[in-house]
């Protein structure tokens, strides 16, 4: 008798185990998921500006965007012409170009904009908005911040 019920102890304790040991893997594996990725498609204009002229990125599914009349110091991130966009190398009109973007790896979630293979800018994903950063990230505001027209 002694025998069984340490045997039915046994058992019990080895599911009780497999148990435990699967609701930490199931929970373990849906707190290290990645979230959706957010979808970016759009246009998105510098907040406050209003208008054709009005700063944008038009960002496609296809991984592709266009800038239109976008602020220098943002726009000519590396001060060098040969990497950087069209209209970077004049102090005239605001530049406007097109390139490939892609989402940005890592803790920041947000957008990559590249021209002509070059890296451009990044724009962090922010309260339904597109922060960027010219100077240094450790200051308390975005120094441009675009959002997403609603759709047509």
């Amino acid at each position: 008798m002694d025998r069984e019920r340490a045997v039915v102890t046994r058992h019990r304790t080895c599911v009780a185990t497999a148990i435990g040991v699967l609701t930490l893997l199931v929970t373990g594996c849906a707190a290290g998921a990645r979230p959706e990725q957010q979808d970016y498609a759009g246009t998105w204009v510098l907040d406050g500006a209003s208008g054709d002229g009005a700063p944008a990125f038009v960002v496609s599914a296809d991984r592709t965007y266009r800038a239109r009349d976008i602020p220098t110091d943002l726009a000519c991130r590396t001060g060098n012409v040969a990497t950087s966009p069209p209209g970077c190398a004049d102090d005239g009109d605001p530049p406007s170009f097109s390139g490939r973007w892609e989402v940005a790896d890592g803790d920041s979630p947000g957008i990559r904009f590249s021209f002509d293979g070059h890296f451009v800018r990044q724009g962090y994903a922010s309260d339904g908005g597109l922060d960027f950063f010219v100077g240094s990230l450790d200051v308390p505001r975005p120094d441009y911040r675009f959002v997403r027209l609603p759709s047509d």
